[in-house]
């Protein structure tokens, strides 16, 4: 394996979860939202509002491990790049 496919590998592992749980939380949250409009008591529209919550709410945590791994590697590109510039004589 090279060393450009093992950094890669991260990245890679970041994007799927993030993937996975995107197309998790569009799926489960139609679902919840079917239930709501179908629900005959505050108590069931309660529940799945608390569902949708708790999907919610891990995206978001998915969705900033994969915003905070981006940010690393362009911090990573930027210093080295800045360490590798000269400044003009």
């Amino acid at each position: 394996m090279s060393d450009e496919t093992r950094q890669m590998d991260p990245t890679r592992r970041q994007l799927r979860i993030f993937g996975v749980t995107v197309t998790n939380y569009e799926e489960r949250t139609a679902a919840l939202l079917e239930r709501v409009a179908s629900a005959h008591t505050p108590e069931e529209r309660w529940q799945a509002a608390q569902q949708v919550s708790r999907l919610t709410a891990e995206l978001n945590e998915v969705l900033r491990d994969t915003t905070n791994h981006v940010t690393a590697i362009q911090n990573r590109v930027l210093t080295a790049l800045a360490e590798g510039l000269a400044p003009p004589t």
